[in-house]
């Protein structure tokens, strides 16, 4: 990626590119720049992997554009999947461990905001996902993560599925804390799940408390009954071993390379 290939697209016709440097904090499917112009900054995304990506790229700018219009994310500039890269406006802000009660009820509310976006996709399937993780990781700490979560979605069998669009990755580095401000990025696992997929991810990721997590709860639905924190708990398992097998996937494919 060089400033002489940025140069050619029409968003930056009325503006002199600066420079273009490797950002520090770097994802996994993403290698992440920031390109100063005359006028402003912006983050380009040149993807580096999409082989653990469920959704397409063109998706998840489709999604970024109406999570923008809601104030939780920034605006995706342009989209070119031939040479593989993304540019959107560069978000101020730093990213969290732990959080505040004040930062729990508006991360909660913004949540809220993403969940009620409107998506036409399929819902993701975790099935097919553990099918495939049992046929690449032959191992026992895998086959165990595997075990976990079927035994977890047999007992969510017992409560009513609640589908919205869902991030699907609400660790701490894809959230920005800027004065009173939340802002999501990385919109790339993007998908329709369980509204109490995020929601456990957060509160696995921030380590939350059984008081802290009914706060987030409350935050975000008005009233938190049992079977909100029993589905809440299931869908922590779930994430925190699903990320133990991605994790996993990832060093397999390095051992392999």
């Amino acid at each position: 990626m060089t400033l002489r290939q940025l140069k050619q697209y029409k968003i930056f016709k009325n503006e002199k590119l600066q420079s273009l440097d490797l950002l520090k904090n770097q994802g996994f499917c993403n290698i992440n720049y920031l390109l100063k112009s005359s006028k402003k900054k912006y983050l380009v995304r040149k993807f580096k992997s999409d082989a653990t990506v469920n959704i397409s790229r063109a998706y998840e700018y489709i999604i970024q554009k109406k999570a923008f219009k809601e104030d939780i994310a920034a605006q995706p500039l342009l989209l070119d999947e031939k040479n593989q890269f993304m540019v959107c406006d560069f978000l101020k802000g730093t990213h969290k461990e732990k959080i505040n009660k004040k930062e729990i009820n508006l991360l909660a509310k913004n949540i809220k905001k993403l969940h009620k976006i409107k998506s036409k996709e399929k819902e993701y399937n975790l099935k097919v996902d553990l099918k495939n993780y049992k046929k690449t990781l032959n191992n026992p700490e895998a086959q165990t993560s595997i075990n976990i979560c079927k035994k977890e979605l047999k007992k969510l069998k017992k409560y009513k599925k609640e589908l919205v669009t869902t991030h699907h990755d609400l660790n701490p580095k894809n959230i920005l804390f800027h004065k009173n401000t939340i802002k999501f990025i990385d919109w790339e696992y993007v998908g329709v799940n369980d509204k109490f997929f995020d929601l456990a991810t957060v509160c696995f990721e921030f380590a939350l408390n059984t008081k802290e997590e009914k706060i987030l709860l409350k935050a975000y639905q008005t009233s938190v009954h049992k079977k909100d924190i029993k589905k809440l708990h299931s869908h922590m398992l779930i994430y925190e071993h699903l990320c133990k097998l991605w994790f996993m996937s990832l060093e397999d494919e390095d051992t392999k390379a």
